[in-house]
């Protein structure tokens, strides 16, 4: 099913193709009770066919920027409309857009080599910004590099980069006691079921970790056995035993590319929010995440982590339920500068 933003039913139907002369030519005469998300969305679609083509273009040149900027920080967004927004802001040089595309983790990594391939100097240095994508495909530093507006000063990124992260060196280990002391957050029972017999809720705790065990331990192997570059590639699209070992590498480029990845969930980001040992840099990033931490519990594990930065932590803190800001002006562990505004607002309450 293609994916979409809008609701609507006769977008769906647009989209797919299942639609009679007279729904288009209201589409084209803007008689539908459309939003400008669900004409952007539908218009995209029709642009294949040479006799709407042109009325397509019209209407979708007049959707505001605000509405197409939204729509390109979006999680679950369309990417043939996306590629077509794309191709649009690089002809307008809408350097808004192209910051957005950059950005969001959601989209196909086509999308970065189109942006190298035409972009000018300055949406190439928004670009480079994604050092992340750049290490874990290499190959759009090859496309930047056929493309006349790259600068020198981005020439000479592309050669740090590659003599840092892209040729074969030793790579620090990822040891196995720091995987092994929290095995059982990085390997789930379903991951175990192949390797024994009975089913899982009738083995023991004891068996099950020893398989788990055996589990981490297989995948670790293969991971210390990658230079930086392949690490990072596995981060962005591996499974979540490979993101949940690679976000301990020794290499902060490399943990940080695991909250970049497209597959990580909701569950693994709160089981990362709790984690007061992880990196400060991932904390920051999922404390800066808009719509993670519309997610109650992992803003109220930020809260609580003392690695979150204070300017984050403190607007968590406004939000919080009665009883979870009562715990965390009794808790030692967080922020003090955090714990000392939880108990202001709990006198104010009072």
């Amino acid at each position: 099913m293609v994916v979409l933003i809008s609701k609507n039913p006769l977008v769906r139907k647009i989209v797919e193709g299942d639609f009679t002369n007279d729904l288009v030519e209201m589409l084209l005469n803007k008689q539908l009770p459309f939003t400008d998300l669900d004409y952007l969305e539908s218009l995209v679609y029709l642009l294949k066919d040479e006799g709407y083509k042109r009325k397509a273009i019209a209407i979708l040149k007049d959707i505001s920027n605000t509405v197409k900027s939204d729509y390109m920080e979006k999680k679950g967004i369309n990417q043939r409309v996306a590629f077509y927004l794309l191709i649009e802001a690089l002809s307008k040089n809408n350097i808004d857009i192209i910051v957005k595309v950059v950005n969001n983790q959601y989209l196909d990594v086509d999308f970065l080599k189109k942006i190298a391939e035409n972009g000018n100097s300055e949406m190439l240095e928004i670009l480079f910004e994604n050092q992340i994508k750049l290490i874990a495909y290499p190959e759009i530093l090859d496309i930047a590099e056929k493309n006349p507006n790259l600068t020198q000063y981005l020439k000479g990124r592309i050669s740090e980069i590659r003599d840092y992260y892209l040729t074969k060196k030793d790579v620090e280990e990822i040891s196995e006691e720091d995987v092994f002391e929290c095995v059982e957050e990085i390997v789930d029972d379903e991951e175990i079921v192949e390797n024994i017999e009975e089913s899982v809720d009738e083995v023991s705790d004891e068996v099950k970790k020893k398989e788990k065990k055996k589990k981490a331990k297989s995948i670790l192997e293969a991971i210390n056995s990658m230079d930086i570059s392949e690490r990072v590639k596995l981060a962005l699209t591996g499974t979540k035993s490979e993101r949940m070992i690679l976000v301990k590498d020794p290499n902060k480029m490399v943990a940080s590319a695991v909250i970049e990845s497209p597959k990580i969930t909701e569950d693994e980001v709160l089981q990362l929010a709790k984690n007061k040992g992880i990196a400060v840099e991932i904390i920051s990033k999922i404390s800066s995440n808009r719509e993670w931490v519309k997610n109650y519990s992992i803003m109220l594990a930020l809260a609580q982590n003392p690695k979150t930065p204070v300017k984050d932590a403190l607007g968590f803190v406004k939000k919080l339920h009665d009883r979870d800001l009562k715990n965390l002006s009794r808790d030692r562990n967080v922020n003090p500068v955090v714990r000392q505004l939880a108990i202001n607002y709990m006198s104010q309450k009072r």
